[in-house]
């Protein structure tokens, strides 16, 4: 009876397990873990102190091949090009201060101009209420502060993420994490961004530090059933970390706003900032070298076979053991960093100085980081510049940081008209700390024209309020009417009459006249 194989046996098909999403489970664990985090325990003075720092703090040191890498590729190292930045910022003080000195160019001041009001209009109580109130959310807001922080990050990052913010205090930008926020779109004002509400899972942080809006997001995040519908960060039963927030009030602000992707305006000068410190390397340990010497010693050699030995290769002198034992007296008798050598060879004495190379290393790395930046190192004290190269080179620098007065405007614009009620105003931001005098000088010759002295005030860095304000506090104490001018030759009568004579006596005449030199005692 022949034996039939047996018929490998059927594998049982395997099939993953359905796993079905519990809601309920899902939110009461979210809830339950949101209420753990925001136990009072929780939030002390250590943690607060934590979250703030990390809320712009995340410096990170990089090697130069990765940083070639993150250069060439920085859509994809976004983070990693923001943290070197900020490594940079507190480590290279050249870069520092090149931050700081573009933040610092822009003087912020401004002047409003009304849009859609005639000349008929602007005498009507209506037109000057609204202007009233668009001086007031200027002074509430104290532009000039809260926009140089922002521009500093800006310089500094790229894109700056805040959330506006009104008070009885005044009206604030509140600085949101960057690593929490995305840009997902873009509209007529600008790159609107996202939240990850899983910053509020963190310890120690509060949904009470931040504008109420941020609590209905967080319920929008957890599911409750009132808001489930409200948002799109809950749909189907799934839960979505980034919440859309209110384009009003959640700004971005973005140096390059031709791109979304991240990418720090001073990134070119990353690779020479770098090189600074490698730079400083090196010249410590050509300074460490300047201070060796080398002593070398001579074996004698018998000289023609002379020797006991009659050999007329190798035929040493002294004996390896007496050379060896003087070689160690010398070494223990000689000050450190200098080595001393014993050899038969003709040798000299060496040393490593390179006092003519060591001038050039301490200025090649700020050499080069200043020229790759295009921002004149006379302003840092670093070089002589002629008058006319240092402005064009002013000049330069005040183009690169001007856009930023485009965006600025385009937010308080957007906030006057949802201020002002029926007027419109436009604010228009301008100047930098180096042509103010310029402004001034076109301005005051513009004014003797009948151009609007709005723009001598403005160019004097006066604020509409302060100039409105200072020309009522002298009109209602007579101040004009009371002053006088100071007596001076200009404006006192005598006997002699026209423009004082001109002396045509030169220096060394001025000052023999000046000592009475010439008069006879």
């Amino acid at each position: 009876m022949k034996n039939t194989p047996k018929k490998p046996e059927a594998k049982e098909a395997t099939e993953e397990p359905i796993i079905d999403f519990n809601e309920e489970y899902a939110k009461k664990f979210t809830q339950v873990l949101f209420s753990a985090m925001n136990n009072p325990s929780m939030i002390s003075p250590i943690w607060q102190n934590q979250i703030l720092k990390d809320m712009n703090m995340s410096p990170a040191k990089f090697n130069r091949d990765s940083v070639k890498r993150m250069l060439a590729d920085p859509k994809n190292h976004e983070r990693e090009l923001k943290d070197l930045s900020q490594y940079l910022f507190n480590f290279i003080m050249q870069f520092k201060k090149l931050v700081i000195y573009m933040s610092e160019i822009l003087t912020y001041d401004h002047y409003l101009e009304p849009t859609n009001a005639d000349a008929e209009d602007m005498k009507s109580k209506a037109f000057k209420k609204s202007y009233s109130k668009a001086l007031q959310w200027i002074e509430d807001f104290d532009l000039v502060s809260e926009l140089h922080k922002v521009a500093e990050g800006m310089i500094l990052e790229d894109a700056k993420y805040y959330y506006l913010r009104e008070s009885e205090n005044g009206i604030r930008l509140q600085e949101l994490p960057s690593n929490y926020c995305k840009i997902w779109s873009r509209n007529d004002i600008g790159y609107q961004y996202a939240f990850n509400m899983s910053y509020f899972l963190n310890p120690g942080v509060s949904l009470d530090d931040f504008h109420p809006d941020f609590r209905e997001y967080y319920n929008n995040f957890i599911g409750e059933k009132e808001h489930s519908k409200k948002k799109s960060g809950y749909e189907t039963g799934q839960y979505s970390y980034w919440q859309k927030l209110d384009p009003a009030k959640a700004w971005t602000f973005k140096f390059d706003d031709t791109r979304a992707g991240i990418s720090p305006p001073l990134m070119g000068l990353f690779l020479d900032s770098i090189e600074i410190v490698n730079y400083k390397e090196l010249l410590k340990t050509k300074t460490s070298l300047d201070v060796w010497k080398l002593l070398v010693n001579k074996i004698p050699m018998h000289k023609d076979g002379a020797g006991k030995s009659g050999k007329q290769k190798d035929d040493f002198a002294i004996m390896a053991d007496t050379a060896g034992q003087f070689s160690a007296l010398m070494q223990a008798a000689v000050p450190q960093g200098v080595k001393v050598v014993t050899t038969p060879l003709e040798t000299e004495a060496l040393d490593f100085k390179q006092a003519d190379s060591k001038d050039s290393i301490v200025g090649l790395g700020n050499s080069e980081f200043w020229e790759t930046s295009g921002t004149s190192p006379v302003l840092f004290g670093e070089k002589q510049l002629n008058g006319s190269g240092l402005a064009a080179s002013i000049k330069t620098d005040e183009m690169f940081v001007y856009r930023i007065y485009r965006q600025f405007e385009r937010f308080i614009n957007f906030q006057l008209r949802q201020t002002t009620g029926k007027y419109r105003f436009k604010c228009h931001l301008e100047g930098t700390r180096f042509d103010q005098q310029e402004r001034f000088d076109r301005a005051i010759k513009a004014a003797q024209y009948g151009a609007p002295v709005t723009y001598v005030a403005t160019a004097m860095g006066k604020t509409p309020q302060e100039f409105s304000n200072l020309i009522n506090l002298e009109d209602s104490i007579d101040l004009k009417d009371r002053m006088r001018p100071l007596s001076s030759s200009h404006v006192q009568s005598g006997n002699e009459v026209g423009a004082p004579q001109k002396s045509n006596l030169t220096d060394s005449g001025e000052k023999t006249r000046d000592n009475d030199s010439n008069l006879d005692i």
